[in-house]
């Protein structure tokens, strides 16, 4: 692992639940290539874990900032997971827990950005003679404030943070008490009390819908943030930015600088690249735009349409060669040399020799002007082989036609 995207052996971006699962076999084989009977882990036929125990991934980073950040999450995936497949649901509590406060601490790192002011102030009312400990440069990683920061304050107290961002008091109630209950089951006092799988999976299910409340606090801040950093001429214009490719810069100086989780992208990718019409510097803009959107739906491609990605489109405009060629990986070298057909033709609508199909999703598109069709749409006319609108019974094009007449 690379500490950036996580892929699949064929190249494929993972989801959460591939992600957690990879999380566990990576660390299962850094203990080494021994069996697992000889490690003294009996497993009790528990069910395969739920894709809910891996939810809580999907609202941490996605990009992460270091390797260190990497391996701690593993080792709760590993030990939440383990726990949970050799039913001891409480230890897993425990570790799920974890992961939750370590989503709390991220959505805590975006307060610090989005209302430095505002934080210091209530560090200081929290904190009182304190506060200088949690500014200190010990409390931090490179001279900034990181996720672990927040660990200095204790958990019931650290929630009380997110009244910056308008947490009200049933949701305060809420998570702090979630903080007596895992003392109640973290305390060693000798008792095995979350012994049912139901009751674990319940208790999962409040964690996962409370880390959602969560974040929503922050959602309308978050977007209108990112679009005033991506209209900042140092963060789009290519002379002088970090990263002159788009998908790189929207990747290193966006996603991870900020720590953008799965979630959050979400909300991103669905402004409207028409948004940015009036904007200075609006091609650049849409291009980085484009290159987020983009991201996401890699990350979430189980019906990926690359037809229906904004940036593939932008990308590619008037450029449907280099569109089958890198994307669909048809070269017309090969279908050239062995008799292949190369999937560009002109385009029935504006005539343009950029029309690109899509054998696996059935599709045509023009990147010249932007039309759209289906195998439906569209068939190949039977005398002189050109592509040509469906015509009912006819079977040959226009032009075709009119030769014959001539003739």
């Amino acid at each position: 692992m690379d500490g950036k995207t996580f892929h699949l052996d064929d190249g494929k971006k993972e989801t959460p639940i591939e992600q957690g699962k990879r999380y566990v076999d990576a660390l299962l084989k850094r203990i080494g290539d021994r069996p697992i009977s000889e490690l003294n882990i009996s497993f009790k036929g528990i069910p395969e874990p739920p894709d809910e125990l891996y939810k809580m991934l999907e609202y941490l980073l996605e990009e992460f900032i270091d390797e260190t950040e990497e391996k701690y999450i593993e080792a709760l995936m590993l030990a939440t997971q383990t726990s949970y497949e050799n039913g001891l649901y409480q230890f897993a509590y425990v570790q799920y827990h974890m992961l939750f406060m370590t989503a709390v601490y991220y959505a805590l790192l975006k307060v610090s950005i989005l209302h430095e002011d505002d934080l210091y102030k209530a560090i200081y009312y929290l904190l009182k003679d304190r506060s200088s400990d949690f500014w200190n440069e010990s409390n931090k990683k490179a001279g900034k404030l990181y996720f672990g920061s927040f660990a200095i304050i204790s958990e019931s107290d650290v929630f009380m943070l997110l009244r910056i961002v308008g947490l009200d008091n049933s949701l305060l109630g809420e998570l702090q008490k979630l903080v007596k209950e895992r003392n109640r089951y973290a305390h060693a006092n000798g008792q095995l009390q979350l012994t049912s799988d139901e009751l674990f999976m319940e208790a999962i299910r409040g964690y996962n819908g409370l880390i959602q409340r969560v974040v929503e606090l922050l959602k309308e801040e978050l977007i209108d943030f990112y679009k005033k950093i991506i209209r900042d001429p140092n963060f789009y214009d290519p002379d002088i930015r970090a990263y002159s490719d788009p998908d790189e810069q929207i990747v290193q100086e966006f996603i991870k600088e900020y720590s953008i989780s799965r979630t959050e992208m979400n909300w991103l990718r669905k402004i409207k690249l028409s948004d940015f019409d009036n904007c200075e510097g609006k091609t650049e803009i849409k291009s980085l735009h484009s290159a987020l959107i983009h991201y996401y739906r890699e990350l979430t491609q189980d019906d990926y349409q690359p037809f229906d990605d904004p940036y593939v489109l932008y990308k590619y405009k008037n450029n449907a060669v280099e569109f089958v060629e890198k994307e669909l990986e048809i070269s017309s070298y090969e279908c050239g040399k062995e008799g292949g057909e190369f999937p560009v033709y002109f385009c029935p609508e504006c005539g343009e020799e950029q029309l690109a199909y899509d054998a696996d999703n059935h599709r045509y598109h023009c990147f010249a002007c932007d039309e759209n069709f289906t195998d439906e749409d569209l068939t190949f006319c039977e005398r002189c082989g050109a592509l040509m609108r469906r015509d009912g019974e006819l079977s040959i094009c226009q032009n075709c036609i009119e030769e014959m007449a001539r003739e």
